[in-house]
């Protein structure tokens, strides 16, 4: 079947960026909103709103000159006694019951505050954790039987499961729901990345990762907007009005096309031309030469040197290979055709017994759980800073778009190890500033605006520090194990991602917390990342010992430097 660069040359053949990409692209970054949908509505739905402890009905005075009165607090109240003009405590009591500010969330429904406040910040990990099931189970499902085909059927269920959730009976059920969700959720991340990747060739390709990444902040805004115009009515109709968002994905199976590289390694040819007769159609150029590229390009990797005498060509030389038969000439004197190339196949343990990339994938692993955790850390507690939870929530959206065009700019300008450095300190820095502000000067008003700022900052870096490790992982790992590489940091990753929830509850004891913490982890990534080798400079590797060259090449060229 065709290689890399042959199916860039059939996509060039009927324009690389025409009205057929572009409209299949922005199918595929539209798909982005459901996702984000899925994962962060907790956030309005969820929502814990302000209270307090309510307290018992005063009893009546016990005895001439003895009353009994009790002083609410959050999660407890005392009892108080006044005897003439003297008022003890009598001890403190765990409340059961409490009044809140707000009553449209299911925090409110289910009362999860105060002993059960751990099991709002669970229906979030869930979610998250349902992410790492779904990125090793769907990407292989989508190898497996194509992209489209777990896209679409994702985001179906993603809708279904959203549906289901408005009508949950408990929380329990709801938290169940949580988990298929996010499982679901990644067959429209994962399948969206690589339709998004597989779609251009190689001199446009590079950009689709972040302008995915944008959608998803655009998906933020929408989802603020949606909590927003149902903030006055009962999660449940906020959730099915999610979920209607999704309802084109009933028709999506006859709007979004299969993945022309997908169809074409899978020999699926005729399928491959039916698209590229709909693309050359989309983008008014002429379908033959598309077709005649594909026919041109289809078997260039399947030929091998073969001889007329079938007895001198061993067995082993013709197995699982197919020849034309115009390639072959009944004479003694060879056909010489290109060789398949053999890349040599790799596990996690051999990239672990390497000294070197060991190092770098345990660094790699750090860095992701990190930005995961930073990430998502920020966006759930973004709703608890200073100011309109809704206002808070639309700019923490808005501002990771800056940080995705400077990457634009800086992946090719200043590599991705220093703009991955950048990022993380930018994001360390930006909250440990915050942190101190807030700690210093809890109580003046304006030192709490400019805290608020450097902690959207700090979330807008936590952005570029999330795509710059996406980019960084597969580049540095040879070639048939780059999709496993990325995989598995991926999949690691959701321990940040599975604890980052529970920094909106010790938001709720004290604000600076989550900076403190976030902010001491991606300091932590800088330092280690100075050891990671620079992947912008060099081809990408196909083996381990071609790591092993080019990162030597790159420590020496460090020294010299020096």
């Amino acid at each position: 079947m065709a290689g890399a660069q042959e199916v860039d040359t059939i996509w060039r053949a009927v324009n690389p960026w025409g009205k057929y990409q572009f409209f299949q692209m922005v199918l595929v970054l539209v798909d982005y909103f459901p996702a984000c949908f899925a994962i962060l509505s907790a956030v309005f739905t969820g929502f814990i709103p302000d209270f307090t402890c309510e307290i018992p009905e005063n009893p009546t005075t016990s005895s001439p000159g003895k009353d009994i009165s009790y002083e609410a607090k959050s999660c407890t109240y005392d009892v108080m006694e006044t005897i003439g003009n003297t008022t003890t405590n009598l001890g403190e009591q765990t409340c059961d019951k409490f009044v809140y500010a707000d009553n449209k969330s299911y925090a409110y429904e289910w009362n999860l505050v105060c002993s059960r406040s751990n099991l709002a910040a669970l229906a979030q990990s869930l979610a998250l954790a349902g992410q790492g099931i779904g990125a090793m189970i769907m990407s292989h499902l989508a190898d497996r039987y194509g992209r489209k085909t777990v896209h679409v059927i994702s985001h179906i269920c993603v809708m279904i499961t959203m549906i289901i959730m408005a009508f949950s009976k408990n929380i329990t059920m709801l938290l169940a729901l949580r988990l298929v969700g996010g499982t679901f959720q990644q067959g429209i991340v994962c399948t969206g990345k690589i339709l998004g990747l597989e779609m251009f060739p190689r001199e446009v390709r590079s950009h689709t990762e972040a302008i995915s990444f944008i959608a998803w902040s655009v998906g933020i805004m929408v989802l603020t907007l949606y909590g927003y115009v149902f903030r006055d009515i009962n999660w449940r109709y906020l959730q099915i009005g999610l979920a209607c968002f999704s309802f084109y994905s009933l028709f999506e199976w006859w709007i979004l096309d299969e993945s022309l590289r997908w169809l074409v390694s899978n020999g699926r040819i005729k399928e491959a031309k039916q698209v590229l007769r709909k693309a050359a159609r989309w983008n008014n150029t002429d379908a033959k030469l598309a077709e005649q590229a594909l026919d041109e390009n289809t078997h260039l990797n399947d030929k091998v040197t073969v001889h007329a005498d079938s007895s001198s060509t061993s067995e082993s030389s013709l197995e699982m290979k197919t020849v034309p038969e115009m390639d072959v000439k009944q004479e003694d004197k060879p056909v010489i055709v290109p060789e398949r190339q053999k890349v040599e196949k790799y596990t996690v343990i051999d990239i672990l017994k390497n000294p070197s990339l060991r190092i770098n994938t345990f660094i790699l692993w750090y860095s992701w759980i990190v930005a995961t955790g930073t990430y998502y850390g920020m966006t759930l507690v973004s709703s608890h800073l200073a100011g309109d939870r809704f206002i808070n929530f639309f700019l923490s959206g808005v501002i990771e778009i800056p940080a995705l065009l400077l990457e634009f700019y800086l992946f090719n300008k200043i590599g991705r190890k220093k703009t991955m450095i950048l990022f993380f300190a930018t994001a360390g820095l930006s909250l440990v500033v915050s942190t101190a502000l807030l700690t210093v000067f809890a109580h003046i008003t304006a030192v709490s605006t400019i805290a608020k700022v450097f902690s959207l900052i700090g979330k807008s870096a936590s952005t570029g520090c999330f795509s710059a490790v996406f980019l960084y992982t597969p580049e540095i790992y040879p070639t048939n194990y780059r999709n496993s590489g990325l995989g598995i940091a991926s999949s690691i990753s959701r321990i940040g991602g599975i604890l980052s929830p529970f920094a909106s509850n010790l938001a709720l004891i004290a604000l600076w917390i989550p900076g403190a913490i976030f902010g001491g982890m991606c300091l932590l990534v800088v330092i280690l990342a100075f050891r990671l080798p620079e992947s912008a400079k060099h081809e990408l590797p196909g083996t381990i010992a071609e790591c092993d060259t080019w990162e030597k090449e790159d420590h020496r060229n460090v020294k010299d430097n020096l």
